[in-house]
């Protein structure tokens, strides 16, 4: 019998073909079989990493930038892809001075984090930061010093770690597969290192997409010689409607609900939906491409339950990604559907 291969044609007894598949198709094929990955297959050139930099990132905050980060990284160190992450995140500093980080053979585990911080910078930026310095803590009366330091403490601290820096984020970008820019403030190392930006658009927010679109104009306003990362849009938030079935039928069964009020309700909830409508033609109109993957609301919802019952501290934080504390719930599907875009988009 002729032996078939996974590249979709059939060989004849005793040929030889040395034709490679693309690494678009080798990804492609494995997201489909459900069949693992070799690592050979994926370090196939020379052996050496994919040096891929990808950055999920907007202005705005609380929109589930890093929870969003930190999942699609796990899901590709669960491919068994070499992955790093550096960012600029303030809760990942609070959290690691803290002594705290990934739980013990969690896939976040298996991921390398570097503070931002701890890059080298140009000697213009070192400058920049010195002088800012001087300027509002050692040009300082001596009784002054005391309080300048403590206000300007972040920037003391970035001076200290960027003098004792010995390596550029283009350094580990070669040492990995992907390498994911959770960053807001230092954009232009997006501007300059990252291949593809997938920029959060929450469909609930309408500054979100402002603050989206703005990102993005920031991005390319950035003079750079390297040729620019391409920019999707990531929408979130994909839950109209407002209130949960349950709400709704609470409500409906109220015996004394006056038609009025009904009413009232009922105009409210097309408002809203109406309101959702207006934001998703904005996300429409951007300059830049929008994902096939349309995330809901799920990793809130996940995160909520992984919550319940455990202390503040022991809940769900920068280290934790849905693959580890929620692998069956739908904000992991999601995750594993966006991944699988972001790399096949790149590709």
């Amino acid at each position: 019998m002729d032996e078939r291969t996974w590249r979709s044609w059939e060989t004849l007894n005793g040929a030889t073909y040395d034709r490679q598949p693309s690494e678009k198709a080798l990804w492609s094929f494995f997201q489909r079989s459900g069949i693992e990955m070799p690592q050979e297959f994926k370090t196939r050139t020379n052996g050496q990493p994919l040096g891929r930099a990808l950055s999920i990132a907007t202005y705005k905050g609380g929109v589930g930038k890093s929870p969003i980060t930190i999942s699609v990284a796990a899901r590709l160190v669960e491919q068994n892809f070499k992955v790093a992450v550096v960012t600029d995140d303030g809760v990942f500093r609070g959290i690691t001075n803290a002594g705290r980080g990934p739980s013990t053979g969690s896939l976040v585990s298996k991921i390398d984090f570097y503070d931002e911080r701890d890059l080298k910078v140009s000697q213009t930026e070192l400058n920049k930061l010195k002088k800012e310095i001087r300027d509002n803590v050692t040009s300082l009366p001596e009784e002054e010093q005391h309080i300048g330091k403590i206000i300007y403490s972040h920037l003391i601290e970035t001076l200290e770690r960027n003098n004792h820096a010995t390596e550029n984020l283009s350094d580990i970008i070669t040492r990995y597969d992907f390498v994911f820019l959770d960053i807001n403030v230092n954009i232009e190392l997006i501007r300059r290192y990252a291949d593809l930006v997938a920029v959060i658009l929450d469909s609930d927010c309408y500054y979100s997409i402002q603050s989206g679109q703005a990102f993005v104009t920031a991005l390319r306003a950035i003079r750079c010689r390297r040729v620019a990362p391409s920019y999707f849009g990531l929408v979130t938030n994909c839950d109209v409607g407002g209130v949960g079935s349950e709400l709704e039928e609470f409500v409906g069964d109220l015996a004394d609900l006056n038609d009025e009020t009904h009413e009232e309700l009922r105009q409210a909830k097309r408002a809203e939906y109406l309101r959702r409508e207006r934001i998703y033609q904005m996300i429409r109109t951007l300059d830049f491409p929008i994902l096939s993957t349309e995330m809901t609301a799920s990793y809130k919802v996940a995160i909520e339950h992984y919550n319940e019952g455990r202390e503040f501290l022991e809940g769900f934080c920068y280290f934790h990604s849905f693959a580890d504390v929620a692998p069956n719930s739908h904000a992991a599907g999601e995750i594993r559907r966006l991944a699988e875009e972001l790399i096949n988009s790149r590709l």
